[in-house]
């Protein structure tokens, strides 16, 4: 079937010589999104990280800071139990020897488990040192990675930056000419709606974007080139060489 020479032919002609253009600037326009979330997504790794690096200083200065207050607790203990031996040597009421026995043995027991606790919160803290020397070291690792992957991404967004620059350029040279403003305005929705793919080609009846079979009853219209065709399946605007 031969295909009629209308003003509206000539349109989807127009639009079908960008299809290709817009079908790769779709995919610039997809890497110059991808390649700052790629970098984001990275950065955020790189700043979780510090932040786990950071909470375990938080938590081993935490235990030197217990530490160190279970320590003068255990000293102002011995110092107290030193009075109340003196107290106690130097009464000879039994009820007041036996109550600074008493204090003392409770004091001394106290003693011990803080002892016992201070050790379980250094062995703690020794650990942290050590998972705190492998998390910094491989933060340094991440950030040199960071960093190399980052120049990359400059220079990937540079390039692709010049070819959407040089895409839009060839694409206002191919609709200088006069195109229907509706069908122009269908086809742009279009490209986003169908990732960059607004038309179609028609061969044997078939669409060869989504391959479903054209109606011979919209085949015929689109024989006749008077107004926009779209393919019943995917929506595409069709056109047939």
């Amino acid at each position: 079937m031969t295909l009629a020479n209308t003003p509206m032919q000539e349109t989807i002609s127009t639009l079908w010589g960008i299809q290709e253009i817009d079908r790769d600037l779709f995919r610039v326009e997809e890497e110059l999104k991808r390649l700052p979330a790629e970098r984001a997504a990275r950065a955020k790794k790189l700043e979780d990280l510090k932040a786990r690096i950071q909470a375990v200083k938080d938590e081993r200065n935490g235990l030197e800071i217990r530490v160190r207050e279970i320590e003068n607790q255990s000293i102002t203990q011995r110092q107290r139990i030193r009075k109340l031996e003196e107290e106690s040597g130097g009464s000879r009421d039994m009820a007041i020897v036996e109550a600074c026995r008493y204090e003392v043995r409770e004091l001394q027991r106290e003693i011990k488990h803080s002892e016992r606790i201070c050790v379980e919160m250094m062995l703690e803290s020794e650990q942290k040192v050590e998972d705190l020397k492998a998390s910094e070291e491989q933060l340094a690792i991440e950030e040199g990675h960071f960093a190399e992957l980052s120049e990359g991404i400059d220079r990937e967004i540079a390039e692709a930056e010049g070819r959407k620059s040089e895409l839009e350029s060839t694409r206002s040279e191919r609709l200088s000419g006069d195109v229907d403003p509706e069908a122009l305005n269908l086809y742009n929705r279009l490209l986003s709606a169908r990732e960059g793919q607004a038309m179609a080609r028609v061969e044997s009846q078939v669409c060869q974007a989504c391959y479903m079979s054209i109606p011979p009853n919209l085949n015929v219209q689109l024989a006749r080139g008077n107004k926009v065709i779209q393919c019943p399946s995917c929506d595409r605007i069709l056109f047939r060489i």
